[in-house]
């Protein structure tokens, strides 16, 4: 066994090691890649994007962290079995758990090339959260150790499969090994010792002073205070009595198995490696004249971070509306025109959407950021967008399902997406609010049924004592009904992605039906 003072000298020599390899890729390599960087303007909306969502989640982290030691669920001391509820209610900590340190895992691993980025500033900001990415993952890694390590009974159950939430086996495993791996203890010892140069840099140029900038070096700091702290009492125990167990477990293992053989890693949609999705921009573009406005869009990106917390293959839903041309031509409708004149002053639908709310009509008849036509509204971490079909969809996987209602209903529906254009992203997942909204709660509410309107039948879950509607369950409810009468969405298209042959095709309804079942870590595709 290993004394602490053995364990001492083999990371502080590491880590003098990494720091030198440290400070040599801060500064531009020599080596060409391939892969194009950011501007400077690209780089700077990322960050902001990004830094926000460490924050978020490294706070979710927290309050699931303190949730698991507060409600005695999870008490290292503790011998016998779990009952059926007490089962339940500890997988869900877990995989939320696991999906916050999930997101917390690709936001350091995208940074983590901070030194080729040209601008020095943007060096020293990337490479900052980078760092504090890093720190709220060991955060959270030492902290549940410290209540499961050495426990049979929660090795056991946290190791164990549990396909309802998408959780493969052996993730309990790799998690302590990825906490507990000398390497990330050398990381962190050695981003300490950089990270000092880079806030000496940033003092002298006011760059200490951003909000951002000093909310993530205060995160840092606490984190890494904690981490110091468990090292300096525990270090010892975990890297002796645990050390044989842990090579046991899987030397080497990727943290989450959506790594096993992948490369490059996509985040944020303005700051990825361009090109790198399955499905292509022509293959969404001939899929474009089979959807009609009000059509239920469910997407896939197999390295995308929106709505990490929600369980299940489809983490993405979103509102087709068409361009305003198509809008106008599929709207003018007797039934239509005739609801919307009795409203008021208005000729029909789209002069309703025009008058009621001018500034976002005339948003969505303008070129999206990428150029092409607004035809999608979806909440996403910027809020309540309305989008163009080639950036929303741009994915690995995609889904349509046609609301089987009036042309009326649709119509009502999609003005409702529309008030809630331009309303802030919500990270608390509440469905009783209307003030922030997630992409499903989006679908949801437009389609609620109202007074003269049919609506769609979305039923609510329970999760984690919220009552949300995961995009997931939207397909299932379309897999439950599809061979129905009284069935609510029809089957309209569906783009599969193959990791294996690097490209997407068109695939049936017998697919489509079933993809709701497959792991929401299915990423090496079969």
């Amino acid at each position: 066994m290993l004394s602490a003072l053995d364990i001492k000298t083999v990371i502080l020599t590491a880590a003098i090691v990494a720091f030198f390899a440290l400070l040599v890729a801060c500064f531009p390599s020599a080596i060409k890649r391939n892969r194009v960087l950011p501007s400077s303007a690209e780089f700077g909306e990322a960050f902001a994007a990004d830094s926000a969502m460490l924050l978020e989640h490294s706070r979710r982290l927290s309050r699931i962290m303190d949730e698991m030691e507060s409600g005695g669920l999870y008490a290292n001391g503790r011998q016998a079995d779990f009952s059926i509820a007490e089962k339940e209610w500890l997988y869900d900590l877990w995989s939320v758990y696991i999906d916050n340190m999930y997101v917390l895992e690709q936001i350091s691993r995208r940074y983590a090339d901070f030194g080729r980025l040209e601008a020095r500033a943007d060096r020293h900001r990337a490479f900052s959260l980078a760092f504090a990415a890093l720190l709220a993952r060991q955060y959270g890694g030492y902290r549940l150790v410290s209540l499961t390590i050495g426990n049979e009974l929660y090795e056991k159950k946290l190791d164990d499969a549990n396909e309802e939430r998408g959780l493969p086996s052996g993730l309990y495993a790799r998690l302590k090994w990825n906490t507990i791996h000398v390497e990330k203890v050398t990381l962190v010892s050695a981003g300490r010792y950089y990270i000092k140069r880079v806030k000496r840099d940033m003092r002298k140029t006011g760059l200490a002073s951003d909000p951002t900038v000093r909310s993530l070096h205060e995160q840092a700091d606490e984190h890494y205070g904690y981490v110091k702290k468990s090292l300096k009492h525990k270090g010892a125990g975990y890297y002796g009595k645990n050390g044989l167990d842990i090579l046991a477990d899987g030397l080497g293992s990727a943290w989450f198995p959506v790594q096993k053989g992948v490369a490059s890693f996509m985040g944020d949609v303005r700051f990825r490696e361009k090109g790198k999705y399955l499905i292509t921009i022509e293959q969404i573009r001939r899929m474009e004249p089979e959807l009609i406005p009000g059509d239920i869009i469910v997407e896939r990106r197999n390295w995308y971070l929106s709505n990490v917390g929600l369980p299940g293959f489809w983490p993405h839903a979103e509102l087709y509306v068409g361009d305003m041309q198509k809008l106008s031509a599929y709207f003018d409708d007797p039934e239509v025109n005739g609801h919307f004149r009795r409203l008021g002053p208005f000729e029909g639908f789209v002069d309703y959407l025009e008058k009621k709310y001018p500034e976002k009509a005339s948003m969505y008849a303008s070129p999206a950021r990428d150029g092409n036509p607004r035809r999608i509204i979806e909440a996403i971490g910027e809020g309540v967008s309305m989008s163009s079909l080639e950036s929303a969809t741009h994915a690995d996987y995609i889904g349509v399902m046609r609301p089987r209602l009036r042309k009326l209903d649709k119509a009502l529906a999609i003005a409702q997406a529309f008030r809630y254009v331009g309303r802030e992203y919500d990270f608390d997942f509440d469905f009783l609010t209307d003030s922030t909204l997630v992409c499903s709660e989006l679908i949801y509410k437009a389609y609620m049924p109202d007074e003269g309107k049919r609506g769609l039948g979305l039923r609510l879950e329970e999760i984690l004592g919220r009552r949300v509607l995961p995009p997931n369950s939207i397909v299932g409810k379309f897999a439950a009904e599809y061979d129905s009468p009284e069935r609510e969405l029809d089957f309209v298209y569906f783009l599969e992605g193959s990791e294996s042959d690097g490209r997407a095709y068109v695939r049936g309804l017998k697919e489509f039906i079933v993809s709701h079942e497959r792991s929401k870590w299915d990423i090496a595709q079969r």
